[in-house]
């Protein structure tokens, strides 16, 4: 990389890091009503301003709900999820130096937290599927300070500054993070522990996967959450952070789910992906303005996936063929 591009990238990042700290300088100065209000203009003007997120939005969001609402309704829904986007941004940034239990729950209602404390009992640690959803990346702070110990994988950021300063929030009391490239044995080690691991499986990623139904289409899924609960014995359930009214929120715990065996793994793995992305859709469901409706959820068709396939058995093909040269030379 050229020092210039070096030089823009570093720029870049310090801007960005600097107007994070400003929207919570102002955040610290404002009443919470008017942080939300203020951060649900901005989305509105993310909105009208980023074209491409925004036709990307309504996209989806026809695919998803073309048979029933018309076009009217379907772009004020888009507006919708953008202004609960900057209404969740506020939350978090509220939410981030609160470690008061009182002070962090006062606008939150929790519901479902016996489910919760029923697979903590059972002891055999717990998936918690965690939907892109309301205020999702809160959902791991309101989890321990309702007395859980939990963590996650999480990507390093590319900006090492950034990225320090954005680990420094995420790493509270009872919360872990995993580092992105720990090994399988160490993640699962971390749940049978008696921990929970929150897992995001409701985007469309480059890791290993299945498809399952969404909004009846077919949905490219992460296997890792099914992987992890069948290799531990642990439970799993859907926990969201939700916007209800104003700047009113809801803690959901879904119902439990011990997996499913079959004796076939490639089954079990099927099965159990289905279940916790079925649960999770129903969540989105209840709060579809609240999804990121901008990411291309149906991006990796079959068609794709067969296709790699073939790719990969034509390059294994042409490397047995050329060790088979070697070994008669």
């Amino acid at each position: 990389m050229s020092k210039v591009k070096k030089l823009r990238k570093s720029i870049k990042y310090s801007l960005i890091l600097g107007f994070i700290r400003l929207i919570l300088l102002i955040v610290k100065i404002l009443p919470w009503d008017w942080t939300s209000y203020f951060c649900e203009q901005l989305g509105i003007t993310a909105f009208y301003l980023i074209k491409k997120e925004r036709l990307k939005t309504i996209r989806n969001l026809t695919i998803a709900y073309d048979k029933e609402k018309s076009e009217a309704e379907i772009y004020h829904m888009a507006k919708e999820v953008y202004k609960n986007l900057g209404r969740s941004a506020a939350e978090l940034a509220i939410k981030l130096d609160v470690d008061d239990k009182e002070t962090f729950f006062k606008n939150v209602e929790v519901e479902g937290k016996e489910h919760a404390d029923k697979a903590f009992a059972r002891g055999k640690g717990i998936i918690n599927i965690v939907p892109h959803l309301g205020c999702w990346e809160a959902a791991s702070k309101a989890y321990t300070l309702l007395g859980f110990s939990a963590g996650a994988v999480a990507k390093p950021l590319k900006n090492e500054r950034l990225n320090n300063w954005v680990m420094k929030k995420r790493v509270f009391s009872d919360f872990k993070i995993l580092p992105r490239g720990s090994t399988y044995k160490a993640i699962l080690q971390f749940l049978k522990q008696n921990n929970s691991l929150g897992m995001l499986i409701d985007q469309d990623t480059s890791v290993k996967g299945v498809f399952v139904d969404f909004y009846g289409k077919p949905a490219y899924t992460p296997i890792g959450a099914a992987m992890l609960a069948l290799d531990a014995d642990a439970t799993s359930f859907v926990a969201s952070y939700v916007r209800t009214k104003g700047n009113n929120y809801k803690f959901i715990f879904g119902e439990p789910m011990e997996v499913i065996r079959t004796g076939d793994r490639k089954e079990e793995l099927q099965i159990n992906t289905e279940r916790f992305h079925r649960a999770a859709e129903e969540h989105i469901k209840k709060y579809p303005t609240q999804w990121v409706w901008m990411h291309e959820r149906w991006k990796t068709t079959p068609e794709m996936i067969e296709q790699r396939e073939r790719e990969k058995q034509e390059l294994r093909r042409k490397r047995r063929e050329e060790k088979m040269k070697k070994g008669t030379n």
